[in-house]
């Protein structure tokens, strides 16, 4: 299988001169190991057998594998009777569509057997330059964070590791499915309950994504020299977290709970980096009058975005004014005559139609682009966000001038993220303060601030699945110019 180029910083993971010394001298039984993981079932992930092992660690790398007591150790970790594979390596998690920064995402991961990510820091580097793909990369948890060099998806691969399972997921993967539901352990579990051999799914998400990235000769199997990354399970395809997960040689989590902290510092750097015009009032949000001529000669209005599975609807397809772009997304552009008020096109909640604005653009010249949305069901009220897919941008929908205000205003003093805003009040919220994208609260507290805001998007009649982030999934797209 051919490689794509090595993640940046893969290098600084190979063992030095002097530290494959000291292997050697342990796999020649000269020297005792630093951690022995003993009598496990080791899943060798290149050939997909199970063999009885000693593991013998050094630092942060395996010495030796080798027959259960052949070998001494300082300290060791019993797996007898239990399976030890190689901590899964993910490369199509967008850190910042989980909202959570990089040290808070290892605490959640690592405990289910997570080691090693792979990432593109493209959309945290458009917006904070050097440091925010660094941000990226730069925890100083057990999680090892890689950056891709630019676009290495390989032909033929879709999602990348995501796709090694055949569980490819068309939900977002934010910490609320990352709670719930867990990381690339679900995905190994789901392929197996369709009929995956375990070892395979295993080695799909281990071995492959690592081969497909040229880091295989660091991550991804059991091997001597290679990165002492593995959990300790009791079955191969369970939905239980492991046992025990080791990272970089050392214990990181036992029984689906981090033995370690998030200490990373939150960089000052990233935080209010969402600025709107001072001149923002409640008449910001006119909506812009387009006509087209139809058969009939009459003047349908409005340019209104649809989401088609989020209506209802079984199938998406774009009636005009399109691209494929958007029957990807689950939007389509269709032409109806809006409610008009003074010659202008309104939101009117009994037709499902609401005011969308996306505000934004260079600081020295921030738009206001406004037109209609339907499918979301908001009846009162409004909903503010930022976006990934827009970094600095602030998207309102609502049913009210002054509500959508009040919350391009909120979104604007949290330094971004999801607000939900009824008869001038703030009703529920969920800061993302960290470029406008990640939160800098425990993930615990993301997670009770994200289903608040979707009971309270609820509340006000909205009936789209997970509405904040499902609307921030789809960033600009839900506006089209006329």
């Amino acid at each position: 299988m051919r490689s794509a180029a090595p993640a940046l910083g893969v290098d600084r993971l190979v063992p030095s001169a002097a530290q494959v010394a000291r292997l050697l001298r342990v796999a020649a039984g000269d020297e005792d190991a630093d951690l022995v993981v003993r009598g496990g079932l080791v899943v060798v992930v290149h050939d997909q057998t199970v063999l009885e092992r000693d593991i013998l660690i050094v630092g942060r790398h395996i010495a030796a594998v080798t027959r259960p007591g052949a070998l001494g150790g300082r300290r060791s970790l019993d797996a007898e009777g239990r399976y030890v594979l190689p901590a899964y390596v993910d490369a199509g998690l967008r850190i910042e569509d989980t909202l959570l920064r990089p040290g808070e995402l290892a605490r959640l991961l690592v405990p289910r057997g997570t080691g090693t990510l792979l990432v593109d820091p493209t959309a945290l580097a458009a917006f904070g330059g050097s440091a925010g793909a660094h941000f990226a990369t730069g925890s100083t948890t057990p999680l090892r964070i890689l950056a891709l060099p630019g676009d290495t998806a390989l032909p033929g691969d879709t999602a990348r590791s995501r796709d090694a399972t055949e569980a490819v997921d068309a939900e977002p993967r934010t910490v609320a499915e990352l709670a719930a539901r867990g990381h690339l352990d679900h995905e190994v579990h789901q392929a197996v309950q369709r009929g995956t051999n375990p070892l395979d799914a295993i080695r799909r998400v281990t071995l492959r994504p690592a081969r497909q990235h040229g880091v295989d000769h660091i991550l991804g199997s059991l091997a001597p020299t290679r990165l002492a990354d593995l959990q300790v399970v009791a079955d191969l395809a369970s939905a239980t977290p492991p046992d025990v997960v080791v990272v970089g040689g050392r214990i990181a989590a036992e029984a689906g709970r981090p033995l370690f902290d998030n200490l990373d510092p939150t960089p000052a750097w990233a935080i209010g980096r969402i600025r709107l015009p001072e001149t923002l009032h409640a008449g910001s949000f006119p909506c812009p009058v387009p006509a087209w001529p139809v058969a009939d000669g009459s003047a349908r209005l409005g340019a209104v975005l649809e989401g088609a599975a989020l209506g209802g609807a079984a199938a998406v397809s774009i009636e005009s004014g399109g691209s494929g772009s958007l029957a990807r997304h689950g939007l389509r552009i269709v032409r109806l005559a809006p409610t008009a008020r003074g010659g202008r096109p309104v939101a009117d909640p009994s037709r499902d139609l609401q005011k969308v604005a996306v505000i934004g653009g260079p600081a020295e010249a921030i738009t206001v682009e406004v037109g209609l949305v339907r499918g979301c069901g908001l009846v009162r009220g409004a909903l503010g966000f930022t976006t990934a897919q827009a970094p600095g941008q602030v998207i309102v929908i609502g049913t009210s001038d002054d509500d959508m205000l009040t919350a391009a205003r909120a979104v604007e003093g949290m330094g971004g993220g999801f607000v939900v805003v009824d008869q001038g009040w703030v009703r529920a919220a969920c800061p993302l303060p960290l470029l406008g994208l990640m939160s800098d609260a425990p993930w615990e507290a993301v997670l009770g601030e994200l289903a608040a805001a979707d009971a309270a998007a609820a509340d006000l009649g909205c009936r789209l699945p997970r509405p904040l982030r499902t609307l921030a999934g789809f960033g600009c797209l839900l506006h089209t110019r006329p």
